[in-house]
């Protein structure tokens, strides 16, 4: 059972409680199921290889099996994890990550949901760190551009796919740039998102349900908007 360092639960902080017998517990993150004598009280586990994994390694196993149909739900639960950073180039993958794996739940095509997720992660690869103010393309605007590219089955080659690629990562760009704000991965990737439902509901005919949360991050970031961000606590809620 993976703990943080003050030997709490990495969910919810909570210590953890010792059980006489081990029983069968579920990860939280990846879902793949262990014999664990250790647990927090409101039953919650971690499995050693989403503790001990890089953070693309712990994207690709929750999305890989998660069948969470909310995108932000699943983004928002792998945000808490210790493996990712506030800032980083995770996030570009995140992005496409969690929609692919929220997409194939809403199509019931849970057997591509691995493939998709896979093929996700080696498109992140060349998106470098900094690209949001760098080269003007937040990685997770065209996050959710790769992800609209892979459902779509886009290429140079299908001009009608192409289209709708590019407009998505152009209207997830729009929204990101509007905020104004300085960097934070964790605001940015959840607008990517939210902009990413609304199109696949327009031009897909695909409904995810997103319901959006408050910001858990704010006191971590030394850069936050503060109400000027839309998932800001006193802010009016993004949607």
């Amino acid at each position: 059972m993976a703990t943080r360092p003050n030997g709490g639960c990495l969910v919810c902080g909570e210590e953890l409680i010792y059980l006489a017998v081990a029983e069968l517990v579920r990860c939280a993150h990846c879902d793949v199921a262990a014999s664990s004598a250790a647990r927090c009280p409101a039953g919650h586990y971690i499995c050693d290889g989403c503790h001990s994994g890089s953070a693309k390694d712990v994207i690709e196993s929750v999305c890989a099996a998660t069948e969470e149909q909310d995108p932000i739900a699943i983004a928002r639960a792998l945000m808490r994890h210790p493996a990712l950073e506030l800032h980083g180039p995770e996030h570009h993958f995140l992005v496409p990550a969690a929609l692919l794996a929220a997409f194939s739940n809403v199509r019931s095509e849970g057997d591509r949901r691995a493939g998709r997720v896979a093929e996700a992660r080696r498109r992140s690869e060349p998106i470098a760190g900094g690209f949001c103010g760098l080269q003007g393309a937040c990685g997770a605007g065209i996050g959710a551009g790769t992800f609209v590219a892979i459902v779509t089955g886009s290429s140079p080659l299908r001009g009608a796919e192409r289209g709708l690629a590019n407009r998505m990562t152009a209207e997830a760009l729009a929204i990101i740039g509007a905020t104004n704000g300085p960097r934070c991965c964790k605001r940015d990737s959840s607008l990517a998102i939210l902009a990413a439902a609304r199109f696949a509901r327009e031009h897909l005919g695909v409904y995810l349900p997103v319901l959006s949360q408050p910001c858990q991050f704010s006191e971590r970031n030394r850069q936050c908007a503060g109400e000027a961000c839309p998932f800001h606590p006193l802010a009016a809620p993004a949607t």
